[in-house]
């Protein structure tokens, strides 16, 4: 009787992903291809189409730029992930969730500059940025004490609520 491979019985365990730690260099400049304009037009710069466009024409030749988290309705001026958006307006808020602790930045119209976290609370008031430190916390995948004290005090208020 052959014996099974025991390889093969083994279920394949996926690392978990972790951020980097704070000394990860992020790129700031020409991540944000398209700016927000009045009027639903959209300037645009990636090297092959340069311009100003109007909104649904942009749309058409470059579909792959909007995504549906990417609208270009009213929205919040505050969001956060891994990625810069694509689509930004001067003024809005991005917090970069793949270093520890988070880094805040806001949109000058042609790069993301990083602001001080304990200087500016705008970007709390999304609550899904919340909940998202709320669930990392609770599956121990960030240390709560490398939240800003703002931060710690809301996701200890999410944490300690009945669900």
């Amino acid at each position: 009787m052959e014996k099974p491979n025991q390889l093969e019985q083994q279920p394949s365990v996926k690392p978990v992903q972790r951020p980097q730690e704070q000394n990860q260099e992020i790129i700031t400049t020409g991540v944000t291809p398209i700016i927000k304009k009045d009027g639903g037009y959209l300037e645009y710069d990636n090297g092959n189409y340069k311009g100003i466009y109007k909104e649904e024409a942009l749309q058409n030749l470059r579909p792959d730029l909007f995504s549906a988290k990417a609208t270009l309705g009213k929205q919040s001026s505050s969001n956060f992930g891994s990625n810069f958006p694509k689509i930004a307006g001067r003024g809005e808020i991005f917090v970069r969730v793949d270093v520890l602790p988070n880094r805040v930045y806001k949109f000058d119209g042609l790069r993301w500059i990083e602001m001080n976290k304990n200087l500016s609370t705008s970007y709390l008031a999304d609550t899904n940025y919340i909940e998202y430190l709320a669930q990392k916390v609770r599956n121990k995948e960030y240390d709560i004490d490398l939240l800003s004290n703002e931060e710690k005090d809301l996701v200890e208020e999410k944490l300690n609520k009945p669900n």
